[in-house]
C-alpha cells in the first residue's frame, strides 16, 4: 500500500450500540465503516469512493439526531456550549482536543463508548447529525503508539510531515489532505483534524491552535 489513507481503524457504533469508529475524520469527525484489527494500520484501501461513504455514515450514525441536554457517552451527536464541553472534559478524564471558541459556531460533541470523542463546529442554525462534510472536525483518540505510528506513516509513499511545538508530529497524504493527524512523544492520543480544506486543517495544527479543552 503506498498511501497515507488512514489512521484510525475502527468503525463508529450504530445508534445505542458501541461502534467501531473511523478511520479518519477525513470522513468527518464520524468516521468510515470498517473494523480494524490490532494496533493502527494507517494505509489501507484507497479512498476513492470516500465523499459517498461519507455521506452514508453520517446518516447512518446519527439518524437519531442528538442530545439537546448535553453529550451522553454511546447517544450520538448533541450541541453543548463551551461551559458544558470544559466539564465533559473533567467528567471523562481524558483530553478533549478542539480548534478553541469560535464565534458564530456551535459545538456539535459525540462520545463514543470507548472513549474517542469528536468535535465538529457546526455554523448557528446547522442541527446536530447534519450529514453534509463541509465542516472542521477534531477527534481525539486514546491509542497506545500512537507516536510511533505516526512516525511509521510519515515514511510512506505520498506522507509528508513535519515537526510542531512540544515534540508534536504531524502527518497528512499528498493526496488525501483533508485529514491532518497529530500527536506528541510519549503521548497515547492521536488527534485528527479534518477540514474540507486540507490547508485549514494543517495550519491549524502548525500554529498550536488544536489544543485539549480546559477542563474546569
Amino acid at each position: 500500500m503506498d498511501s497515507l489513507d488512514h489512521v484510525w481503524q475502527e468503525r463508529r457504533p450504530e445508534h445505542g450500540t458501541e461502534m467501531p469508529v473511523t478511520e479518519n475524520v477525513a470522513q468527518p469527525a464520524i468516521p468510515a465503516r470498517r473494523r480494524g484489527h490490532g494496533r493502527i494500520q494507517l494505509f489501507v484501501l484507497g479512498l476513492a469512493s470516500l465523499a459517498a461513504a461519507l455521506v452514508v455514515a453520517w446518516l447512518f450514525l446519527h439518524r437519531d439526531g442528538g442530545s439537546a441536554t448535553g453529550a451522553v457517552v454511546g447517544n450520538g451527536p448533541a450541541l453543548i456550549s463551551q461551559a458544558q464541553l470544559e466539564r465533559l472534559a473533567v467528567s471523562l478524564d481524558q483530553p478533549i482536543y478542539w480548534a478553541g471558541p469560535r464565534a458564530g459556531y456551535s459545538y456539535e460533541v459525540t462520545v463514543a463508548r470507548s472513549g474517542r470523542v469528536y468535535v465538529r463546529y457546526l455554523p448557528l442554525g446547522v442541527k446536530a447529525g447534519d450529514s453534509r462534510p463541509s465542516f472542521l472536525v477534531v477527534g481525539t483518540y486514546m491509542q497506545p503508539g500512537s507516536f510511533a505510528d505516526l512516525q511509521h506513516a510519515a515514511k510512506q509513499t505520498g506522507a509528508i510531515s513535519v515537526g510542531t511545538g512540544h515534540g508534536g508530529l504531524l502527518v497528512y497524504s499528498s493526496q488525501h489532505p483533508s485529514s491532518a493527524y497529530l500527536s506528541f512523544a510519549g503521548s497515547k492520543y492521536q488527534v485528527e483534524v479534518y477540514s474540507p480544506s486540507g490547508d485549514t486543517a494543517r495550519n491549524l495544527v502548525l500554529a498550536e491552535k488544536i489544543t485539549p479543552v480546559p477542563a474546569r
